[in-house]
């Protein structure tokens, strides 16, 4: 086939190729980087959180008395559901984990680095008991538990908890290798910011993610600080592990009777875990889908620019393929015509659309600090609209290889 007469042709009515070239080029600079983006979202809620999630639930409970008192109510209260025979621990918790509450501070190994300006490395802060680890599935990799009398007990509010700073703190692999990255951190002092006082790290657990989070923020949501201290109240904050399969069934129980365990008090909410999390998630999810949906819609657009441009050629162009077809062309060599005019097209478009997509990748990822468009993402897309528009063209270039020689002579 004769290219240098198939591009003439292309350009001496280049109006619809350029037009569609530019679709092309916007689709293939849209689809890779919402398809890149898309990935970076999934990814964001599908990371391991190392808790035992679908084991868990939580009760928060509020009061409706002056006379309650917070620190018997929760001492009774743990006994109780560490009780059950369906409960592996239960503990208070001062924030619920994989939710946005949070409270972070900044801590240090010395304390030197944290009278510097942003001195420190920042971590989650999260009270507990002694079953606290257990409670959240967490797993101690180095050193012990908290012992049960570094426990401290409720303060009169969230200030008062600071000012009484736990003895003893487990933190996670991520910190102690932020804090520690020379050695071990088991014994080691950490001086936690705004207070300035110390404790002393008794334990590592594995890991545990506090919140799902972008990968710029990995760092922040892994690096986390569990004291031993039982949170204030009046109003309280239970984390309940289960036994496996029977989460619905302590749930159950505690619906009908944890309430009246204690006078003047009441449940403001349970839920299982797997459900908090699921919401804690559905923001996120519901954007990658709309984003996945809109990067389609685009690609249906440009499938109908390239269908249609092939369809008005057929049409513009039937006493032409009709002359070819009465001097020897065979059908083969006319569809072979449009789907090569066509992969021209498209490639000319795709080169402009990678020049595009390279320059929205490296502004997104300044803009959200996300890591930069993976090149092959770039070839997937190329070839995935290669193909997209060979089967675009497809119909449009087979009705034209089957015009017959009389019919483009009757239309002289």
């Amino acid at each position: 086939m004769e290219i240098r007469a198939l591009l003439s042709a292309l350009w001496r009515n280049k109006t619809g190729p350029l037009l569609v070239s530019a679709q092309v080029a916007i689709t293939l600079a849209v689809l890779v980087n919402v398809a890149y983006i898309v990935q970076l979202r999934i990814e964001q809620v599908s990371k391991p959180t190392g808790m035992d999630l679908d084991n868990m639930f939580w009760i928060a409970t509020g009061t409706s008395s002056r006379d309650y008192n917070h620190a018997t109510a929760v001492k009774a209260d743990l006994s109780y559901l560490n009780s059950l025979p369906g409960v592996v621990a239960a503990s208070t918790i001062n924030n619920l984990p994989q939710t946005g509450a949070i409270i972070g501070l900044p801590f240090a190994s010395n304390l030197e680095t944290l009278q510097r300006p942003n001195g420190g490395t920042g971590a989650l802060i999260y009270f507990g008991t002694d079953k606290l680890l257990n409670t959240l599935g967490l797993r101690l990799i180095a050193g012990r538990n908290f012992d049960l009398d570094a426990i401290k007990p409720p303060a009169a509010d969230f200030e008062a908890s600071l000012g009484d700073w736990a003895q003893e703190v487990i933190i996670t692999r991520k910190m102690a290798e932020k804090l520690f990255p020379d050695g071990n951190a088991i014994g080691k002092p950490i001086y936690v910011g705004l207070i300035n006082k110390s404790s002393t790290i008794v334990g590592i657990v594995d890991h545990m993610q506090a919140a799902p989070a972008p990968t710029r923020y990995d760092d922040f949501v892994t690096q986390v600080v569990i004291a031993p201290i039982i949170p204030s109240g009046p109003n309280g904050l239970y984390v309940v592990r289960a036994k496996p399969g029977q989460r619905a069934a302590v749930m159950k129980q505690l619906e009908k009777n944890f309430a009246d365990l204690q006078p003047g008090r009441f449940i403001s909410r349970m839920q299982d875990y797997t459900r908090t999390a699921a919401e804690t998630r559905q923001g996120t999810r519901t954007s990658a889908i709309i984003l996945a949906v809109v990067a389609l819609f685009v690609l249906a657009v440009t499938v109908v620019g390239i269908s249609g441009l092939a369809a008005f050629n057929v049409t513009t162009r039937t006493k032409q393929l009709g002359i070819r077809r009465a001097i020897g062309a065979r059908k083969f060599h006319i569809l072979r015509y449009f789907l090569v005019e066509n992969w021209i097209i498209t490639t000319c478009g795709a080169v402009l659309g990678c020049m595009l997509a390279l320059g929205a990748g490296i502004k997104l990822s300044t803009l959200y600090e996300m890591p930069r468009l993976p090149l092959y993402y770039l070839v997937g897309g190329v070839l995935l609209l290669w193909i997209v528009g060979l089967l675009a063209v497809l119909v449009p270039a087979r009705r034209a290889a089957s015009i017959s020689p009389a019919v483009a002579t009757r239309s002289v």
